[in-house]
């Protein structure tokens, strides 16, 4: 951990969901990782050194914590390996309600005006009342397929909700849509292995990668597929698994593999635009892209990369001290990710100095949230931790 001065800082003005629209893991449908900010960042920006930020609260499941927050109704919502849905005030973090599965959560919940979308480890997916936590519907999936090799399987896909409709992928190997009302099934996909990347969805295309190694463009109406992209998979991993979840922006979608590149393609032809080459360093990490450059994590080379989206090419590279399958999430001129050493860290968008950082006593797997002054996030410490 680092040894620097305890600060509070006003973490201010920063709006990912809202009861007005979808809220869920990558802010947007598009899966884009950016959220709308008035700005904090000067005082942090004009520090000697990077501040140590004071949890605001800290609330106890007890277990690990890899689900990702999302934040809406003035309530954050998260899962845990306890298996419980868990609804926390937004303001001081007291729990409101909690809704049992019969399976760890490390997907992340989506949410729409009235309900919490989540897929729990036994193969359900299930929407709960989002005021009270009593269940809407609970919609159950195929057999799962075996494991993938050497392990680390531990996210789940999360639901995507857009125009009425919970896109999300399954250990039985299906992407599947879902009626966001009742939960009836609108189509499923079958890839060859198990889907544990969020889908993204834009413009009538639900992107999906599998851990067969392929990206599919899918239509959103009938899932039907448009085209498809298979990795180029190394010595260790020749499938190049996908759990790095796309994201689209400005025509292009973008996606890590196992096999250590980050890829970009065309989103109407599924043409390799350019292939970032982490040498062999998991992409497990899900990017953000905002004005032109692509954030994402890596796991062996230990980085926070910023990549040119246009070119491919590198423009920074912080040392992270450890593996990072946390996702970025951008807001104005700040990149906020977790990393394994412990930490959500605030990093400068421009040139990735470390601005600020909350540091817990476990791995930090879940990816922050950004809602109305506040970051949120879960660490294998046992804590949910919600910093302002």
């Amino acid at each position: 951990m680092r040894m620097l001065v305890l600060a509070t800082v006003a973490w201010g003005g920063v709006l990912c969901t809202s009861a007005a629209r979808a809220g869920m893991f990558g802010c947007t449908p598009e899966r884009s990782g950016v959220c709308a900010t008035s700005g904090w960042r000067d005082a942090l920006l004009n520090a000697d050194a990077p501040e140590l930020i004071a949890p605001a609260w800290k609330f106890h499941t007890g277990r690990l914590n890899r689900s990702s927050p999302v934040v809406a109704h003035d309530t954050v919502y998260v899962g845990s390996h306890d298996g419980n849905l868990y609804a926390l005030g937004a303001v001081d973090g007291k729990k409101k309600w909690t809704f049992h599965t019969d399976g760890e959560l490390t997907s992340s919940p989506a949410t729409d005006a009235t309900s919490v979308y989540v897929a729990a480890g036994d193969g359900t997916i299930h929407a709960v009342d989002a005021a009270s936590g009593k269940s809407r519907w609970t919609f159950r999936t195929g057999k799962p397929l075996p494991p993938p090799y050497m392990g680390w399987d531990f996210y789940q896909s999360s639901p995507v909700v857009a125009d009425g409709v919970v896109y999300v992928g399954s250990a039985d190997g299906r992407v599947y849509a879902l009626a966001a009302a009742d939960g009836k099934p609108l189509w499923s996909f079958q890839t060859q292995a198990r889907v544990r990347a969020t889908p993204a969805v834009a413009d009538g295309v639900v992107y999906a990668g599998s851990m067969d190694g392929k990206l599919y463009a899918l239509d959103a109406r009938n899932g039907k597929p448009r085209w498809t992209f298979k990795t180029a998979g190394n010595a260790q991993f020749p499938l190049g698994e996908l759990q790095s979840s796309p994201a689209v922006a400005g025509g292009t979608v973008y996606f890590g593999s196992r096999d250590g590149f980050l890829y970009a393609l065309d989103t109407r032809t599924g043409t390799k635009r350019w292939a970032f080459d982490n040498q062999g360093s998991w992409v497990i990490s899900s990017p953000a892209v905002a004005d032109g450059a692509v954030y994402v994590g890596t796991s062996d080379a230990h980085t926070v990369l910023a990549i040119d989206a246009a070119s491919g090419e590198q423009q920074w590279s912080f040392d992270a001290r450890g593996r990072v399958f946390s996702s970025p999430v951008v807001v104005g001129k700040t990149v906020y990710v977790g990393l394994c050493d412990g930490e959500l860290v605030a990093l400068d968008r421009p040139t990735g100095k470390l601005l600020g950082y909350v540091s817990t006593e476990g791995t930090v797997y879940s990816s922050p949230a950004v809602h109305d002054g506040s970051v949120y996030f879960g660490s294998d410490d046992g804590f949910i931790y919600a910093a302002r």
